[in-house]
């Protein structure tokens, strides 16, 4: 499955530029004033394919795919309830965004 989402740390804190092999992506980014909702039904845990690593840039809009997993839980909390595993991620385009979200 295929899935674009902006990239956004998960329960550890994560530093612009660090390399990382897992994240979490959300629909919506949020701004510094009003931080993006985090529900779990709305949050995918991202782990990449082994020994891949990606920069870490929060908001940065991606695509990611990969094994999807559905995960127990509640929708209402902060905690992920969908996971891709062994995937991969690529930076979404200008052109995307237009096609994506109004």
């Amino acid at each position: 499955m295929r899935v674009l989402g902006y990239m956004m740390e998960g329960d550890q804190p994560i530093r612009d530029g660090q390399s990382v092999q897992r994240f979490v992506i959300l629909p919506d980014a949020g701004s510094a004033s009003h931080p993006a909702h985090r529900f779990g039904d709305q949050m995918i845990d991202v782990h990449l394919r082994a020994g891949s690593m990606v920069r870490f840039a929060a908001r940065s809009l991606v695509w990611v795919w990969g094994e999807w997993k559905s995960l127990a839980g509640n929708p209402n909390r902060d905690k992920p309830l969908y996971e891709l595993e062994d995937a991969y991620v690529e930076n979404a385009s200008k052109a995307d965004i237009p096609k994506y979200f109004r």
